[in-house]
């Protein structure tokens, strides 16, 4: 039985798990995300659970994860959407601390790069307070861990390969189905770096390819790259870096930018393969460091 306060005015639609109700009179309640005491006409219910309340700040929050999950962008938008998103709930203050706590407590933090460390910090931040709440949606916490491994990615792998910018030797590569989006963002840069997908299907295709290897100037460029790291072999080995990309993306990235919710379970999940002890981002670490 629903708990009224006061006179229903409205029953608004649902929103996904989220359905607002408007009475006559503002009634004292108990929002169950953020803990805090409110009172408001407007109230909103997660779940069909009166129990469950929401103040005005929280429903807005929620309603715009449920709305990027249901959009129509694909997987790579909804990720950088709900990236953003984290970013969004904090101010650079509350971010440093966020930061220096996660410092504390990995050691291996020194090694990263500062986006990366922001999203895994703020990820780790947010799935505190998720952790206290039961049935909430982990998702935008998951996504930062995700985005996290992007960042280190890129900064690691991609970047360097700008190096070819402006030449013409990648001209035959850009003409190519497979590798042509990673080697024009590589000879052009003016757009965003390619996402974990379109990187993992490059590295797929020059691990398995040895003819391809032996025409491209940017798989090339790539190996001469890892020249430079003794530790490489785990980048081009395709039960490596490859094959955890591809589970990070599959089982975690694209869920979580989809409508379905994401639990505590799958977070910590995606957490040990992401920064556990023998975590994807400390392979990578350890895969890109010179020779001394």
């Amino acid at each position: 039985m629903k708990p009224i306060p006061s006179q229903l005015q409205k029953e608004y639609l649902s929103r996904g798990p989220l359905q607002q109700f408007r009475f006559k009179e503002a009634t004292a309640f108990h929002c169950f995300r953020c803990r805090t005491s409110k009172k408001a006409k407007l109230i909103t219910v997660y779940g069909q659970d009166w129990n469950r309340r929401l103040c005005n700040g929280c429903y807005g929050y929620l309603l715009s994860i449920y709305e990027i999950k249901a959009g129509t962008g694909d997987d790579d938008e909804k990720a950088e959407a709900l990236g953003n998103l984290l970013f969004s709930l904090f101010n650079s203050e509350q971010e440093g601390e966020f930061q220096r706590l996660f410092r504390i407590s990995e050691k291996r933090a020194e090694f990263l790069s500062a986006i990366t460390l922001r999203f895994l910090a703020t990820a780790e931040h947010v799935s505190k307070s998720l952790d206290s709440v039961a049935n909430l949606d982990w998702s935008p916490a998951t996504i930062g861990l995700c985005k996290a491994v992007e960042m280190e990615v890129v900064e690691r792998l991609i970047m360097p390969l700008t190096v070819l910018r402006g030449s013409s030797l990648l001209d035959e590569d850009v003409k190519d189905k497979d590798i042509g989006k990673f080697a024009k963002f590589c000879r052009n840069g003016t757009e965003k770096p390619p996402e974990l997908g379109t990187f993992a299907h490059f590295l797929q295709t020059t691990i398995n390819s040895e003819k391809r290897r032996s025409t491209s100037v940017l798989m090339q460029e790539f190996i001469k790259l890892l020249h430079d790291y003794p530790n490489a072999n785990w980048i081009l080995d395709i039960n490596g870096l490859y094959t955890t990309l591809l589970l990070l993306t599959r089982d975690y990235r694209n869920r979580a930018a989809h409508i379905d919710d994401l639990t505590k379970l799958d977070y910590e999940s995606c957490r040990s393969l992401v920064i556990g002890d023998s975590g994807m981002l400390w392979k990578l670490v350890q895969a890109t460091q010179r020779r001394k």
